[in-house]
């Protein structure tokens, strides 16, 4: 009976605190940059194939428009997700079949003000 209590208890509480990683799935397989946005942090390291870049949301947005404008995503999946041990980061590596290319795709989260943010985000050739 104690074990059933815990659960009632604490698993939402462990469902809450981490990001709704299905909604930027969702906007990424639409190619919705704007609704994206709204999860980004200030600054976003960014990869796209083999060429990195760190900048403001604001520039990054630009460019993760014009790739997925230039590479229609048709699926986006979730592979594997992780948290760091003391939940402040939390990790969703994917696949993504975009412009008929594979990409493996890595999202990291971060706290922010009791809010996860995305901090980095790879789309790298498969």
């Amino acid at each position: 009976m104690k074990k059933i209590l815990f659960l009632f208890l604490f698993v939402p509480f462990f469902a809450w605190a981490q990001p709704n990683y299905n909604l930027v799935l969702q906007e990424i397989k639409k190619g919705n940059v704007q609704a994206l946005v709204q999860y980004w942090d200030n600054m976003v390291d960014l990869t796209i194939g083999h060429t990195d870049y760190s900048n403001d949301a604001k520039h990054i947005q630009s460019l993760v428009d014009d790739f997925l404008t230039k590479n229609k995503p048709t699926h986006c999946s979730v592979v594997h997700t992780g948290a760091a041990r003391d939940n402040t980061s939390f990790y969703v590596i994917g696949k993504l079949i975009a412009g008929g290319k594979n990409y493996r795709m890595y999202i990291l989260f971060k706290e922010r003000n009791s809010k996860y943010v995305i901090q980095e985000l790879r789309f790298e050739n498969a």
